[in-house]
């Protein structure tokens, strides 16, 4: 059973999707370090990557709502007992897609039962403060300040990254590290948190225990905001822990109170915060009507997202009623699509143009919001590709540049008939970009989040896995 949690004045709403294998707990943490142990056998987590389909930029206002889609594409953790080490507090993380990506740490106590738990990378090379962050603020949650030696094995499906063509096997190997890798948007990050904080939970919690949802978001929420540097509007984790929503921002304050992991005060802030239901947050379940598919391209480029964010909120904070105006003119064309999609879904009458007039004038939007900025959040290069797409290949309900815009990979929406989705996939292949052709990712939109996924599921690549023969 799947529980998703949408906020209202009187406190979060539980809405069972009917997923099976998804997470489900409810008890308060942290259990006293005496019933924490780690589990005997692999505990295997999945997060999904997202597309924010609508609500980029505005999302970041508290009062504005955003149109987030999970996507089938994830991002996997596998826990399993090190059989190599016998030291307590030895956890190695490994991320075998890439070159030199394992990490060794060392958990020990901070000597200060108010202050997070230490946790030191132990072998040479690149940092990943993902990965850290996420250990320190999850064991400091937990009061574990010396797990049993444990390997944590990370696992992205396919469509996080460019790819070179097929066929290739279900998590391909690249010749290089991960910072080397092109990014295709889809989240990577907050999936990785997501999925990360989810198996450590279940790892080192006892069997019987179980977890309220809204503890593996509050908590990826914090590692992903202390990891970054900065509190973002967090719609990719949210999208990771509950799917597909509608979504509207926590206040940033809730995580900016919690202090750095050397302040006496930071483990019991951290678990006052994680523990609150955040009820300022919207987060309300949404998928597409049967009738429509998603599919995304990608150009083989990525955006460097932070900068323009930046910028963005530079012009709108100067530039007084005009920026203003279109701010909300922006947002109420995202709520028109999200009311029509809700329409649709309830029943309503479905037609294509209903979506498309309403995807064309975000569109129109984005792209004034982007002119007036000084920001290219649709490229040229990229309104040329959505405008063919949309005019060349019947049943091609309409396409956008997703999230921040700039270069990550285009997002369209298409007719579920005949062979539309054929027909776009082959249109993609064979329009040229700076790097080639336009790709297709391997993904479709998918309505659940974070989950508890079956350890034999991952014999295919079992030799991932420290010490395990079988799965």
């Amino acid at each position: 059973m799947h529980m998703v949690v949408t906020a209202s004045s009187s406190g979060y709403q539980c809405k069972d999707r009917g997923q099976s294998g998804v997470i489900s707990l409810s008890i308060q943490c942290s259990a006293p370090q005496s019933q924490l142990m780690s589990s005997p056998s692999p505990t295997a987590v999945s997060a999904p990557g997202k597309v924010l389909l609508a609500g980029g930029y505005t999302v970041l206002d508290p009062s504005c709502r955003g149109l987030v889609f999970a996507l089938s594409a994830r991002i996997h953790c596998v826990a399993t007992p090190s059989i190599n080490s016998s030291t307590p507090g030895k956890i190695t993380v490994r991320s075998p897609q890439f070159q030199d990506a394992i990490w060794e740490y060392q958990v020990s106590s901070s000597g200060d039962d108010g202050k997070g738990v230490s946790v030191v990378q132990t072998n040479d090379g690149d940092s990943n403060p993902f990965v850290l962050t996420t250990l320190k603020y999850t064991l400091s949650y937990l009061s574990l300040p010396s797990p049993p030696p444990t390997t944590l094995t990370i696992l992205a499906d396919n469509p996080y990254y460019s790819q070179p063509p097929p066929p290739i096997p279900r998590f391909n190997s690249l010749p290089f590290p991960i910072k080397s890798a092109y990014k295709t948007g889809l989240g990577s990050s907050a999936a990785l948190v997501t999925s990360l904080t989810s198996c450590i939970l279940h790892h080192f919690l006892p069997s019987s225990s179980t977890i309220q949802p809204h503890i593996f978001h509050n908590l990826a929420q914090a590692s992903h905001c202390a990891a970054q540097g900065k509190v973002g509007s967090g719609f990719d984790v949210a999208a990771a822990t509950y799917g597909s929503c509608v979504y509207r921002r926590f206040p940033p304050e809730i995580l900016t109170a919690i202090p750095d992991p050397d302040d006496s005060n930071f483990v019991q802030t951290l678990k006052q915060t994680v523990d609150e239901q955040w009820t300022s947050m919207e987060c309300t379940p949404i998928t597409l009507p049967p009738q429509i598919g998603l599919i995304m391209g990608d150009v083989q480029c990525g955006s460097s997202t932070p900068g323009m964010v930046k910028t963005v909120l530079g012009w709108r904070k100067s530039g007084g009623e005009q920026s203003e105006a279109i701010w909300k003119q922006l947002d109420s064309r995202n709520g028109d699509l999200i009311t029509a999609i809700k329409d649709i879904n309830s029943g309503g009458e479905y037609t294509s143009d209903k979506i498309k007039t309403r995807i064309a004038a975000i569109r129109e939007m984005v792209r004034e919001l982007g002119t007036q900025a000084g920001v290219e959040i649709e490229p040229e290069s990229q309104t040329k590709l959505l405008d063919a797409a949309a005019s060349e290949v019947d049943g091609v309900i309409g396409g956008v540049v997703p999230g921040a815009g700039g270069y990550d990979a285009v997002c369209f929406l298409y007719e579920r008939q005949g062979s539309v989705e054929e027909n776009l996939r082959t249109f993609l292949g064979n329009w040229k970009v700076e790097n080639g052709v336009v790709k297709a990712l391997e993904l479709g939109q998918e309505g659940e989040g974070v989950r508890v996924e079956k350890a034999e599921g991952y014999q295919d690549v079992k030799a991932y896995f420290e010490g395990i023969a079988e799965l």
